[in-house]
């Protein structure tokens, strides 16, 4: 993955940069107007606790700052906007990452998917939140970070390591999205039961008869755990993989 840098001729757009500043503490506090009452981190905390409870969709500025008692132009002093405000809340709503719990490398790396998937599952409206590149703010890097220290006894080298965790990530917000976006499965039931009956489906005639799908049509959790499964089983065979892929390379004859 190769990153440009500002030497290279590259130059940040300005929301970005704003962003930035923002989420590393670089840019000063409010000159202007009456002494702050409040801080950057209250108005995003604020922002999350919106979002948790009446989604994205319901989060203005002008409810944080009802949410925060103050008016929505007091807002304004620390940040330009919505969009600046969720790129902010999305950063931090996930705190800090899972430190190390002395494990080994795959029980580091299966609680860190855990712990993601946790944070997903405690703020469902980040499913939403468009992905523009990898994580620049300082809980998005510390959990990139803790991902690859997980990945540290592994026996992949440091690009691989890299591939693996971008894989992982992916796959737990993927899955993560779609336990947020499954509706109640009755529709998939009845496709299934006509479905068969046409006999052009065999492999899953053959599963309703061993009965794999009888689960199918049970009421859905508010975020549905049946996906859970399916993350936790890829996520096993992925890293029986990565050993296979170790050893092999270990046993490889040199020169």
């Amino acid at each position: 993955m190769a990153v440009k840098r500002a030497e290279d001729g590259w130059e940040m757009p300005k929301d970005r940069a704003s962003n930035l500043e923002l989420m590393w503490g670089s840019r000063e506090r409010p000159s202007r107007g009456p002494r702050p009452g409040l801080t950057l981190d209250e108005i995003v905390r604020a922002g999350v606790r919106v979002a948790d409870s009446e989604g994205l969709e319901a989060l203005s500025m002008q409810r944080v700052a009802g949410e925060l008692g103050y008016t929505t132009m007091s807002l304004y002093r620390y940040v330009s906007g919505k969009d600046q405000l969720v790129a902010l809340m999305a950063d931090a709503a996930l705190g800090p990452p899972p430190g190390p719990g002395g494990g080994d490398w795959r029980e580091e790396i299966e609680a860190w998917v855990r712990a993601l998937w946790d944070g997903y599952r405690a703020h469902s409206w980040l499913m939403s939140v468009k992905i523009e590149g990898p994580p620049s703010g300082p809980q998005g890097l510390a959990w990139l970070e803790a991902a690859l220290r997980a990945l540290e006894g592994s026996g992949l080298d440091k690009g691989e390591r890299i591939s693996v965790t971008m894989f992982v990530n992916a796959a737990t917000f993927s899955l993560a999205r779609l336990a947020v976006d499954l509706k109640p499965l009755e529709d998939f039931a009845t496709a299934l039961t006509l479905g068969a009956r046409t006999g052009q489906y065999p492999i899953l005639a053959s599963m309703i008869d061993d009965g794999t799908f009888e689960s199918v049509g049970a009421p859905q959790t508010e975020f549905a755990q049946e996906v859970l499964p399916d993350l936790e089983f890829g996520l096993r065979r992925l890293l029986d993989g990565v050993e296979q892929h170790v050893n092999a390379r270990k046993s490889a004859p040199t020169g």
